[in-house]
C-alpha cells in the first residue's frame, strides 16, 4: 500500500459494513485465511489511540469484524491506509494562540448503524484534542435522547478526571463545558419537568451526569449538529465535513 492512491475519507459514506456481510461458507472463510486482517487492524488501532482521532471511528468499525472478516471488510480496512497515505503529514497540533479553555464535545449515532450504537467524545485544550473515545455503547438505547444521554454520562466521567487534573495543574475549579447537540438529553440531565417520568427505564448509573450538573462541576451547552466536532467519532462523513471536524480536533 506504499504507492496506493489517497482517499479523502477513511470510510465510504455510502457503504454500510454489517455482520451480515461476514463469510458463511467454509470456502469464503478459507479465502480470507491468509489475509493479514487482524495484523492490519492492530496497527491501525495504535494510530487511532495515540495520534489520529480522525480515524478512531473507522478503526473501531473494522475491528468489530476481526473474528470473521470478508473481502469487503478487508477493502474497508485498506481504505483507512489510503486515507492515512493522503494525510500522513497531518498531526495533532497545540498552539499558544489556540482556545485555552478546556471543553468537550459528545455525540451518539443511534439509528445509522444496524449492528451497534456508537458514541464518542473529545476534550480539547490549546487548540487540540487531549482525550477522545469512539466505541459502541454498553447497553441498548431505546431512543436518540437516551443514546445521547448515555454518551453524555460516559463523557462526564472522563471530564471529572480532567477537572481534578486541571485543578492540580492550574488551581482552576470552575465548571467544565461539554457541548451536546441534543436538547432533550440536556433537559434530561437538568431534570426538566416532564422528562423524569419518561426516563425511569434508563439505568441509574447513567444518571451520574445529573449529579455533576446539579453540583455545577460540568456545564452542558447546546451546539448545532453542523458544528458538532464529535461527529467524526461516531459516523462516516462526507469529505468536506470530515476535513472540517478533523481540523476542529486539532489534526492539521
Amino acid at each position: 500500500m506504499v504507492d496506493c492512491n489517497a482517499a479523502q475519507t477513511p470510510l465510504d459514506v455510502n457503504q454500510r459494513l454489517t455482520k451480515e456481510m461476514c463469510p458463511v461458507t467454509e470456502e469464503e472463510k478459507e479465502n480470507m485465511k491468509n489475509i493479514p486482517y487482524r495484523e492490519l487492524v492492530g496497527g491501525l488501532q495504535f494510530v487511532a489511540q495515540c495520534t489520529r482521532p480522525d480515524v478512531s471511528h473507522a478503526v473501531s468499525l473494522v475491528s468489530s469484524f476481526c473474528s470473521n472478516p470478508r473481502s469487503v471488510h478487508w477493502t474497508a480496512a485498506k481504505r483507512i491506509l489510503r486515507y492515512l497515505r493522503g494525510t500522513k503529514h497531518e498531526k495533532l497540533t497545540y498552539t499558544r494562540t489556540g482556545e485555552t479553555s478546556f471543553h468537550g464535545y459528545i455525540d451518539a449515532d443511534w439509528g445509522n448503524d444496524p449492528d451497534t450504537r456508537r458514541s464518542g467524545y473529545a476534550f480539547l485544550e490549546s487548540g487540540g484534542v487531549v482525550s477522545w473515545n469512539s466505541k459502541r455503547q454498553s447497553t441498548v438505547a431505546l431512543s436518540t435522547t437516551e443514546a445521547e444521554y448515555m454518551a453524555l454520562s460516559t463523557a462526564t466521567q472522563e471530564a471529572m478526571w480532567w477537572r481534578s487534573f486541571l485543578r492540580e495543574l492550574h488551581g482552576t475549579n470552575g465548571a467544565l463545558v461539554i457541548h451536546c447537540d441534543n436538547k432533550s438529553a440536556i433537559n434530561l440531565a437538568e431534570r426538566e419537568v416532564g422528562y423524569a417520568a419518561r426516563s425511569k427505564h434508563i439505568d441509574i448509573r447513567h444518571h451520574y451526569v445529573r449529579e455533576q450538573v446539579e453540583g455545577k462541576t460540568i456545564k452542558l451547552v447546546f451546539v448545532a449538529s453542523e458544528l458538532q466536532a464529535a461527529d467524526i467519532l461516531t459516523k462516516s462523513l462526507s469529505g468536506p465535513k470530515h476535513t472540517e471536524d478533523r481540523k476542529k480536533l486539532g489534526v492539521i
